[in-house]
């Protein structure tokens, strides 16, 4: 169960105790605090209709108690909290943040519940989507609980729903002083960087996420936020060829998703590899096993177009007059896995100039060189890319031979 149901159930729980006990207590004392009989017979079926999960029944019983006349203020708040709960079990987040707004309003709320009670109303607000009330009433609970970190990390992911991401960033970072941040934290505070445009904001985050971090699942999840905001095909491709370095392919879907990529820009013997390394990692259901071979199909159908190439690479990257020929050569050479050639290739048309894309030509440089284990010059090329966007997959590459 939620931190906000729990609240709202042990509100409802507290509701019938309430009534068995006003019984119990002499009439003058509790004069303002009963639940008439006819109110509380509706309320009676209605708690029953929870307890059995029977949602529509239980409100049609809440309408019942609302319909009787007249009723006092105690017992409308009574009557409420039970829509409350209802409103929260269906999912009705708004509904019920407006209802329980209501409750705090009404005058009938125990003082000794209203700060626990505000917490689920910036939770719910939050469920709503209604992020600039949630950070409202956020704030005003964390002057009365200013250690509760849970909601602390709500006001920031609230502001970076809101787009206001030094919001965020500033809100985070008040989490991330002392110790480790956690994993969550750091995410928030690097994607809201990479969203500002801050590369040294997303740099430092980025080292923190994978000092403390360094699993495959951390890359995945990280990797995953580039891949949200990537446009181009150089970008993804980049994305696509780190997730598999750092062991972030896992479902058949990313082995198809990326061989299909790279066979579409040009890539065909890397796209088979891909392929094969899903294959051999158990990836593909057997219901897969026609995409399967009708992909490899297609990247064979590919190579053999580039069979004439394959021989005019070497000429290109010997005669060495065309920078954009021995572009072509290098990622001819890297989707063959032939990373000393690529590397050699890429070299040259870099000098030459006239490179008709230098941003990829020093991407594919970079992760040739990272896979022949040469991750200083690796780095050298990888802080050569200019696009902005481009440069921060770059710099995640450059942590990542590093």
């Amino acid at each position: 169960m939620s931190k906000a149901s729990f609240v709202l159930g042990a509100a409802l729980r507290g509701a019938a105790l309430t009534m068995a006990a006003a019984a119990m207590l002499p009439a003058a004392a509790v004069a303002q605090q009963t639940v008439s009989q006819a109110v509380g017979k509706h309320l009676k079926e209605a708690q029953a209709a929870i307890g059995r999960k029977q949602w529509d029944t239980a409100t049609k019983a809440i309408r019942q108690a609302q319909s009787v006349q007249p009723r006092s203020a105690f017992e409308d708040y009574k009557i409420n909290e039970l829509q409350l709960y209802v409103y929260l079990q269906q999912g009705r987040n708004a509904d019920a943040a407006k209802l329980l707004e209501q409750q705090m309003a009404s005058g009938q709320m125990p003082a000794g519940e209203r700060t626990q009670r505000s917490k689920t109303l910036a939770q719910l607000y939050f469920r709503a989507n209604n992020y600039g009330k949630a950070i409202q009433v956020a704030n005003d609970y964390l002057k009365a609980v200013p250690g509760d970190r849970e909601m602390q990390m709500m006001v920031a992911q609230g502001y970076y729903q809101q787009k206001n991401y030094k919001g965020a960033i500033a809100a985070a970072q008040k989490l991330a002083g002392g110790g480790q941040p956690s994993e969550d934290i750091l995410q928030l505070i690097l994607r809201s960087n990479y969203e500002l445009g801050d590369k040294a904001g997303t740099a430092k985050a980025l080292e923190q996420l994978l000092k403390y971090y360094p699993t495959p699942e951390t890359w995945k999840s990280l990797l995953q936020t580039y891949f949200n905001q990537a446009k181009s095909d150089d970008e993804k491709l980049a994305l696509y060829r780190l997730s598999q370095d750092v062991g972030a392919l896992e479902k058949s879907s990313d082995y198809f998703d990326m061989a299909e990529a790279l066979i579409v820009e040009g890539f065909p013997a890397e796209g088979r590899r891909v392929i094969e390394a899903g294959v051999a990692a158990k990836a593909f259901t057997p219901e897969e096993e026609n995409r399967v071979q009708r992909t490899l199909a297609s990247a064979e159908k590919e190579l053999a177009k580039q069979s004439a190439a394959t021989a005019a690479a070497a000429k290109s990257v010997a005669a060495g007059t065309s920078g954009d020929d021995m572009y072509q050569a290098g990622r001819l050479y890297f989707g063959q896995g032939n990373y000393p050639k690529a590397v050699e290739a890429l070299r040259k048309a870099l000098a030459k100039g006239g490179v008709s894309n230098a941003d990829d030509a020093n991407m594919l440089l970079g992760i040739a060189l990272t896979r022949t284990n040469r991750n200083s010059d690796a780095n050298k090329a990888f802080t050569q890319v200019k696009d902005p966007k481009l440069a921060e997959i770059a710099r995640v590459w450059a942590l990542h031979a590093s």
